[in-house]
């Protein structure tokens, strides 16, 4: 019995360990076209915590029509279950879309 509670703690601490920081790309993209901006499309992203354990930093490709894809980034904040944008400015990086 004392085995299979271990066993269980163990990969419910794994599954924590291995869950992705930030948010998800598709919630990552509802969170920038939350006020109405019209963004490119995204790949690539990555997101890191800060130092504050609800903070990330995120990083992606995104690719304008007629452009090459082009790094950005981008201040998010977990509140709760659901993300906040912290970066003023567009969500975008290059507003308007062309």
């Amino acid at each position: 019995m004392m085995l299979r509670i271990a066993m269980i703690a163990a990969v419910a601490v794994a599954t924590i360990a291995a869950a992705p920081d930030g948010p998800s790309e598709k919630k990552f993209t509802k969170l920038r076209t939350a006020q109405g901006e019209t963004c490119p499309p995204i790949r690539n992203l990555s997101c890191t915590k800060l130092g504050d354990p609800t903070e990330f930093k995120c990083t992606w490709d995104e690719k304008f029509k007629g452009k090459k894809w082009r790094t950005s980034t981008a201040l998010v904040g977990r509140d709760g279950k659901s993300w906040t944008w912290l970066d003023g400015g567009p969500r975008c990086s290059s507003l308007p879309q062309q």
